[in-house]
């Protein structure tokens, strides 16, 4: 896992990918290292810096000829350690080589790498970053269809005066960039792009609508930085050092059963013995790895999975990284409804793992918030965020330098209350009547209630079908917050819905969109940025295992909700692993924090932190009535104003620029 930066265009100044890479530092403290190039003169040199572990000349010392490309690497070490994994790193022969620079894990990369040697290449090192670069000069762009895991990377290849982007196809590795006529910017964080005196720090006016009004994240290229991009997941791109010119390709989309299907109980079994063997496998080979390992555990059904079944992998074969007994990591709250610690402590005691818990105050959410802010570098839907970030800082001090997480089972397997109102509307959709009075009587399994339930639908219908200007009426009228932001901003997009590309009316598309085009993308980032900003890899097995991803969406969706059970199909394959307790939760907390209270302990602190006036938001009003609005609140969310005050801090912490 490391920080990537590159820079293309006409006599750049070797500082610029310095200052990139300084960015980024949080990201690979472990090396860094720098590749300057002539285009025209076909002239290369590698350079290094403070914390470069390879003998090279100094970054800021003098060069003899202009440059035209740039790349720049941070590495943090956990396959092969040695400075042999130092980049940017060169593969190939005198007449056929590439350069790259690489983020990631591409955890199939021994079985790849055997390929490869019945082919004839050579590999100086056990790193998979190698691998990756020998894949292409093979395979060429479709190199990435052999992929099994997570990456972000750039390949310079001189032969084709060709810069070949990509990226994981769920995106869990992140990739922006920036670009116009004459130059091409590319990094793993938008706060290295931002680090260039001359790109200008100016909000995007259509995402922070989105993000205001409607809660909507992560459902598009663009971010919350006007002109810098993401490259979306599953996306290639190919930019042309000759002509500038910049091209981006999808080279993967997930194929998904759009049947409700009709239950079987022998499907269901063999369903269950599948699902439970790629679990397993994409847990195995998430266990790659040359540097200390531990688990994160909510109490939920997902992360407590992989604790179960790291815990059977170890029984089996003993894995130095994760040491005699598993570290598993949980966030606390003493007290409080949504702690979920009674469920973590299920799985510590049947595994004997070694836990490790942290305990989240206001207090010092209100110390680390503008860190937060500063990492996560665009406005976030909660402060569970902060949770996570403790977490991350947990492990570190404990010494794990990787952590495996649960994130994706809910989209992957149907876990979040509203997925339900799809999975209702897909029965009375194929009439499936019998079906639809049987999962209604068992509505006690699952974590709505018929009221709720009848809501989700009611809101599911009205973000598909309502047009944009009543919904914005109605929002006005039940969250009244709406109120404080600017009318001549609220007017500009009242057009504009977002809301409607995010929802379906069937189970297994809802999944998909979830899973691809949004709600797992936000998570995905804050994980990648949380952990990032403690110098450590996340590895999610439910959010980028291509086997088991691929498996979980071919099957009809009548088993992932089934007797008013959520993830019925892995409650069953992991019935003989998971603690009873867990194995019949029907509550969903969903990594919570108490955020009404802690937005009403840190209320006076914040009215003085949200003083910083902007064309959107009535700033000084939401200061007069903070208090007001806080108790208003219900106990379960904030919303709408968390969003709000996130925006104004946001604001403040990169120091936006404002258009007269």
């Amino acid at each position: 896992m490391c920080g990537i930066a590159g820079i293309a265009g006409n006599d750049i100044k070797k500082e610029f990918i310095k200052m990139m890479a300084d960015s980024l530092k949080h990201r690979g403290p472990d090396d860094e290292g720098y590749l300057l190039v002539n285009l025209s003169e076909k002239k290369i040199e590698e350079r290094g810096g403070e914390d470069t572990k390879v003998s090279l000349r100094h970054i800021n010392e003098p060069l003899d000829f202009c440059i035209d490309l740039a790349l720049g690497h941070r590495r943090l070490s956990i396959i092969d350690l040695s400075p042999a994994g130092h980049q940017p790193m060169c593969y190939g022969s005198d007449d056929k080589y590439a350069w790259i620079v690489y983020n990631g894990e591409v955890y199939n990369y021994l079985e790849i790498k055997d390929i490869l040697a019945s082919k004839g290449y050579e590999f100086k090192t056990s790193t998979d970053v190698e691998v990756v670069l020998a894949s292409y000069l093979e395979w060429g762009f479709d190199c990435v269809k052999k992929f099994n895991g997570m990456w972000a990377f750039v390949i310079y290849d001189p032969e084709k005066e060709i810069l070949f982007g990509s990226r994981d196809r769920t995106g869990v590795k992140p990739l922006y960039y920036w670009a116009d006529q004459e130059l091409f910017i590319f990094a793993s964080e938008i706060k290295a792009i931002l680090a260039l005196p001359f790109i200008e720090r100016r909000v995007n006016e259509k995402i922070l609508y989105d993000y205001l009004v409607y809660g909507v994240l992560e459902h598009s290229d663009e971010t919350f930085f006007e002109g810098i991009y993401k490259l979306p997941p599953s996306n290639n791109f190919v930019y042309n050092l000759k002509n500038n010119k910049l091209s981006i390709a999808k080279y993967y989309d997930l194929k998904f059963n759009p049947d409700i299907g009709n239950f079987s109980d022998n499907d269901l079994e063999n369903f269950s013995k599948k699902l439970k063997e790629l679990i397993f496998e994409a847990v195995r080979i998430r266990l790659r790895s040359d540097v200390s390992i531990g688990t994160c555990l909510s109490g939920g059904l997902d992360s407590s999975t992989i604790a179960m079944v790291i815990n059977e992998i170890l029984k089996a074969n003993k894995i130095p990284q994760l040491g005699e007994r598993q570290k598993v990591f949980t966030a606390c709250y003493e007290g409080e409804r949504i702690d979920e610690s009674l469920f973590a402590e299920q799985v510590v005691k049947k595994t004997n793992a070694d836990w490790h818990r942290t305990f989240p105050k206001a207090k010092e959410l209100l110390s680390d918030l503008e860190d937060l802010i500063y990492y996560q570098e665009e406005p976030f839907g909660s402060t569970s965020i902060y949770a996570q970030y403790r977490v991350m800082k947990l492990a570190k001090n404990a010494g794990v330098k990787v952590l495996l997480d649960g994130q994706g089972g809910d989209e992957i397997f149907a876990g979040y209350p509203p997925i339900f109102a799809s999975f209702f509307l897909d029965l009375i959709k194929n009439i499936k009547f019998h079906s639809f009075i049987k999962e209604i009587v068992n509505l006690k399994n699952s974590p709505v209630g018929f009221r709720e339930l009848l809501l989700q639908i009611a809101k599911l219908l009205l973000a598909k079908f309502l047009p944009a200007k009543l919904k914005i009426k109605i929002l006005h009228k039940i969250t009244p917050e709406i109120s404080y932001l600017n009318p001549d901003f609220l007017k500009k997009f009242l057009k504009r819905d977002p809301a409607r590309d995010v929802v379906s009316l069937s189970l297994n598309e809802m999944c998909y969109i979830w899973f691809m085009k949004g709600n797992l993308q936000q998570l995905l980032k804050y994980e990648d940025r949380n952990s990032m900003a403690h110098s450590i890899e996340a590895r999610v097995p439910f959010s980028d295992d291509l086997n088991l991803m691929e498996f979980v969406f071919s099957i009809p969706g009548v088993y992932k909700i089934h007797n008013g059970w959520s993830k019925y199909i892995l409650r069953r394959a992991m019935e003989d692993l998971l603690p009873e307790l867990i194995l019949k939760r029907t509550d969903k907390i969903g990594f919570a924090t108490p955020e009404k209270k802690w937005l009403s302990e840190m209320a006076e602190d914040l009215k003085n932190l949200l003083d910083y006036e902007n064309p959107y938001i009535k700033t000084h009003e939401i200061i007069r009535d903070l208090d007001r609005l806080i108790k208003r609140q219900p106990d379960s969310s904030i919303n709408i104003l968390w969003r709000i005050i996130n925006t104004i801090l946001w604001m403040k912490v990169f120091k936006i620029k404002f258009n007269n």
